[in-house]
């Protein structure tokens, strides 16, 4: 992590000095503005300054995608533009997959990321929002049933335990929504064609995890690399109770000795590790403080979402934040074993989330509500 700028930055700049001002309620963009606050307190904390200020750095550039999106998501047309968007890195993702499983035989699909995780959850963002607008009667059914196929195809290929089971748990729970929502003869056609994908995908899915588990045997019943890593991390959260410094967990875990009072393996691979629980990771790094503004921060957004989407949930803007909803809330359950949300493919994804969230939210209040003095004047949604 360093003082990166990407072309997607610059393009954010661009867009946020060309599009309105959106009257968006502050109270929307505090709880990550306070994680930002607490960073840079960690700055102060941490052994290498410059290296926790990294983590500073990353965030303002989120942070100035949230308010982006958020401003261009006041127009009506967008989100659903931003999905189709999101829909087309999908497809590329796919053909690396498909190209990495029978053309280099690989037991584990990275797509264009790093790692399977990486894919897996970036996979969650987009695939609860489609299912959504699947189960909600959308005209466009081709398109919707493709897609949802597309990325369930991609998750078994991953050969990930949690993404493939958080992608299970996700579409259990987005049905059950749906349903409490109202059954209707499309809703029980998906759940009657879901349960005819399962039984047909069940072979693949069998034989992608014995090709994985052939080439790379587990051994967790003699070393628990999790259990060691969330140690560590403890370890460092009991000493420092304001955080070791932003972006200092490995460095901590290797200079301060905590990998080996956790009994971390010696591996050069192991010791460069970071825990993989995203949640022990902001306490390690940002103290108690840090932990609690991290939470506020990913689960404000995700209330909104729950909320803003069961009031609107017979529109398309209300059927898109409910699947904004369950795709966080299924990141945010991911997290718990894995600490990629900290990584700056996800954190687009997820500050994308954020400010869609914040611009429909936005739009619904002003339709919604007599009582917001807001300027509706450059929209054009506002009849």
């Amino acid at each position: 992590m360093g003082m990166e700028v990407s072309i997607l930055d610059f393009m954010a700049l661009i867009a946020l000095l060309i599009l309105p001002t959106q009257h968006s309620p502050k109270a929307y963009y505090v709880p990550m503005l306070i994680y930002i606050c607490v960073l840079m307190l960690s700055v102060t904390q941490a052994p290498e300054p410059m290296a926790a200020f990294f983590g500073v750095w990353q965030y303002l550039r989120m942070f100035l995608i949230v308010v982006v999106v958020a401003r261009a998501s006041a127009y009506e047309e967008v989100p659903s533009l931003i999905y189709k968007g999101m829909m087309i890195g999908i497809v590329g993702q796919f053909i690396a997959v498909v190209w990495q499983r029978f053309g280099l035989g690989l037991p584990q699909n990275t797509g264009l990321f790093v790692h399977q995780n990486t894919l897996g959850m970036s996979v969650h963002f987009v695939l609860f929002p489609h299912l959504v607008m699947l189960l909600s009667g959308r005209k466009n059914l081709l398109y919707l049933v493709g897609s949802v196929l597309v990325m369930l195809t991609i998750l078994i290929f991953t050969a990930s335990r949690a993404s493939l089971g958080m992608a299970g748990f996700g579409i259990a729970l987005t049905f059950a929504l749906m349903a409490l929502i109202g059954l209707t003869r499309r809703k029980i056609a998906v759940v009657g064609g879901a349960v005819l994908v399962a039984v047909m995908l069940l072979p693949v899915a069998v034989s992608t995890f014995e090709k994985r588990f052939e080439a790379s045997p587990l051994h967790e019943d003699a070393y628990d690399e999790r259990a060691a890593f969330n140690q560590a991390a403890l370890f460092m959260l009991h000493d420092f109770p304001m955080g070791v410094g932003a972006n200092h967990y490995v460095y901590a875990a290797q200079s301060m000795g905590y990998s080996d009072r956790a009994g971390v393996d010696p591996s050069e691979g192991n010791r460069r590790a970071i825990v993989h629980n995203a949640y022990m990771l902001a306490g390690a790094e940002t103290g108690y403080l840090g932990m609690v503004a991290f939470c506020l921060m990913v689960f404000t957004p995700m209330l909104l979402a729950f909320v803003a989407g069961f009031r609107n949930h017979d529109k398309t803007e209300g059927q898109i934040l409910l699947g904004c909803a369950i795709a966080m809330f299924v990141a945010y359950v991911h997290s718990g074993f894995e600490w990629i949300i900290f990584t700056k493919e996800i954190q687009y994804l997820l500050a994308m989330t954020f400010g869609l969230v914040i611009g429909v939210a936005t739009r619904q209040r002003a339709r919604q509500s007599e009582y917001f003095n807001i300027d509706t004047s450059n929209y054009q949604y506002f009849r």
